[in-house]
């Protein structure tokens, strides 16, 4: 069990990633034109979106999905810490809140 929940811990940095190349990307991305979908950060981003998922799949076998998916939720904070140091983005002290209530919702979920 412990391993499918680090799995899934890990699931949730990858999708976070996965989200920060995604915006990365978005500033390139050109609709009009599909040779702007050959953009490095929107293949890295949707890599490892894949991967994440095929790891969510082997974690599922070690765990019941009602206590696995919550700890993805986890990506939630992960996407606001990447935010503020990769983006640069403001983040405010309601928004370490939030997070400190989604970990602690995470913990009350894992402690059955």
């Amino acid at each position: 069990m412990l391993r499918a929940l680090a799995i899934g811990v890990v699931c949730a940095l990858l999708g976070s990633v996965a989200q920060i190349m995604l915006k990365i990307s978005s500033e390139s991305i050109r609709f009009a034109d599909p040779s702007s979908l050959m953009n490095r950060y929107l293949i890295l981003g949707l890599v490892l979106y894949g991967t994440a998922t095929v790891l969510y799949l082997y974690a599922l076998r070690g765990v019941s999905v009602s206590v696995l998916y919550p700890v993805i939720s986890l990506s939630y904070v992960f996407v606001l810490l990447l935010g503020g140091l990769v983006l640069k983005e403001r983040v405010f002290y309601w928004n370490y809140a939030g997070a400190l209530l989604v970990v602690l919702g995470v913990a009350l979920i894992m402690m059955r």
